[in-house]
């Protein structure tokens, strides 16, 4: 049998709701490793690897789990026809990076030093593609290296996979890439220089508009305590003491608990059978009501408290249900967390929550959205769709990585304007450096002095491409009037408004 679909292979993978992504762009698991049984259940319940062998639970650091996942790759190129696996995704445990982990310890550079093990599969698979997912400060947390040094993840990665990849990263905001909640993390993509049409900044996924809690969960109906969807089992609105209802039940938007009068704030009961308000500087976020017309907040592991990171109702006196919570993360409705989902009803829900429900809340919490690796995967698709394909396309055959040229022109300006002259330069430049300037607000990009036909072969190029809400697109005669921060004719570079940088026009 010949393998025609790609194929990943995760590390680290939780319960597999970022990978899901890859599962819904029809790429095909090799395997994929965790360390928690319970974790692997969930990927088992959603049919994520073809063979049972492929779920590889346990330690990635012993030689026993790799050897494991190496079998199953053997078993792949003589069974599948594989030839080299397409993509490697990994999401390191990030506790010791964290700024949630206020309580850190010198022991979370153990957990840290997992990224090396990634890198060393990495290295001995050689995929075409590797992406890492993690927290903001995942590049800059320090690991011990292959080589027992201690440093930067940033450097550990650039020193053992440059040679054989093209390397980019970037610190993201996913509320900006159609999640509705805010979770800033850090993405790294690379692309093997063995396929130099590949592009690390063609992947990256695409900047859209906010999405607001409202329009992400505003349909499902309001629940009063303790109350039950009649329709969907997993919205439902979780019980909590009695005694703390007064704590939430009248605050406004964006209020917190601790805003309110001492006798109605947070509290606990000391060994004397003293009250003492809950109050210190990490408790800033806690007991605070989210916004309709906002994105929601990072959604934490701890979902299921009152007294977790930005988890309660916009206008409800409860936490976020399950489904709420799935929507926030983009996480599908067809997406499984046990094998009894298929039979589950409001009715029979109770015993099945009090077996799942931290585990799905976990799970959840632990999650890279699911839109954002659906995102990837699809553009990963396209490309590897590309240079698979023949072609009779000049055009097509032409389009290359233009990566190490663009790369020193990274800017943080928020808003970014660029003329090009041909076709062939703004399907090659453009995709790339809307990726590369995909913190600003706005990037205008100008077609200059096309003829009809291109312009058309433009906008059609534009339309497929789904580049994102944040740019817009001109036709315009010449550059007269244009205020230009760069310019492509035959290379890309800023513009200076000099004569000679016109000579295409």
């Amino acid at each position: 049998m010949i393998q025609k679909k790609p194929t990943y292979i995760s590390l680290f993978s939780s319960a597999g709701v970022g990978c899901y992504g890859f599962k819904m762009n029809g790429f095909r698991c090799i395997a994929t490793n965790e360390l928690l049984k319970t974790r692997i259940a969930v990927q088992r319940a959603n049919h994520k690897c073809e063979y049972e062998s492929g779920y590889v639970c346990g330690d990635i650091t012993k030689e026993e789990t790799k050897d494991l996942l190496f079998k199953e790759i053997d078993m792949w190129k003589e069974c599948e026809g594989l030839e080299q696996v397409d993509v490697v995704f990994a999401t390191p445990p990030c506790q010791g990076m964290s700024t949630v982990n206020y309580k850190k310890n010198d022991h979370e550079q153990i957990r840290n030093s997992l990224v090396v093990e990634a890198i060393k599969i990495i290295k001995q698979i050689h995929p075409k593609i590797f992406v890492f997912e993690n927290v903001r400060a995942f590049l800059t947390s320090i690991c011990t290296d292959i080589n027992g040094e201690d440093i930067p993840i940033k450097e550990s990665i650039i020193r053992n996979l440059s040679e054989e990849y093209n390397i980019y990263y970037k610190i993201v905001n996913f509320k900006d890439y159609g999640v509705p909640s805010s979770r800033p993390r850090t993405l790294v993509i690379g692309t093997s220089k063995h396929l130099p049409q590949i592009s690390p900044l063609n992947l990256f996924p695409t900047r859209r508009r906010e999405i607001t809690l409202r329009e992400a969960i505003g349909s499902f109906p309001s629940l009063k305590f303790g109350e039950k969807d009649t329709v969907d089992p997993l919205h439902f609105a979780r019980p909590f003491p009695v005694h703390q209802i007064e704590w939430i039940e009248d605050l406004k938007e964006g209020q917190s608990a601790f805003d309110k009068p001492v006798e109605k704030q947070p509290y606990k009961i000391d060994q004397h059978g003293n009250r003492v308000i809950l109050k210190g500087a990490y408790m800033g976020n806690k007991y605070r009501r989210l916004f309709w017309d906002k994105p929601g907040a990072c959604v934490a592991t701890r979902n299921d408290v009152l007294s977790s990171q930005d988890t309660i109702h916009p206008s409800d006196t409860r936490v976020l249900s399950i489904r709420e919570l799935m929507r926030i993360m983009t996480i599908p409705d067809t997406f499984k967390w046990t094998t009894e989902d298929e039979d589950l009803t409001p009715q029979n829900s109770d015993a099945y929550l009090r077996k799942h429900e931290m585990n799905i809340r976990h799970c959840i919490g632990e999650a890279v959205p699911t839109e954002i690796m659906r995102c990837v995967a699809e553009k990963i698709l396209a490309q590897l769709d590309r240079i698979n394909t023949p072609c009779d396309s000049a055009v097509i055959k032409q389009q290359v990585s233009i990566f190490d040229e663009i790369m020193p022109y990274e800017s943080s300006k928020a808003d970014i304007s660029i003329g090009v002259s041909r076709y062939l330069d703004f399907i090659n430049y453009i995709p790339q450096l809307v990726s590369l300037f995909s913190s600003s607000e706005k990037i205008d990009i100008f077609a200059i002095g096309l003829s009809n036909e291109d312009q058309q072969q433009v906008l059609q190029f534009f339309n497929q491409s789904n580049l994102g809400d944040i740019i817009a697109l001109h036709f315009v005669a010449s550059t007269a009037g244009l205020e230009l921060d760069f310019i492509i004719t035959d290379v890309f570079k800023p513009y200076t408004g000099d004569d000679d940088q016109l000579s295409l026009f």
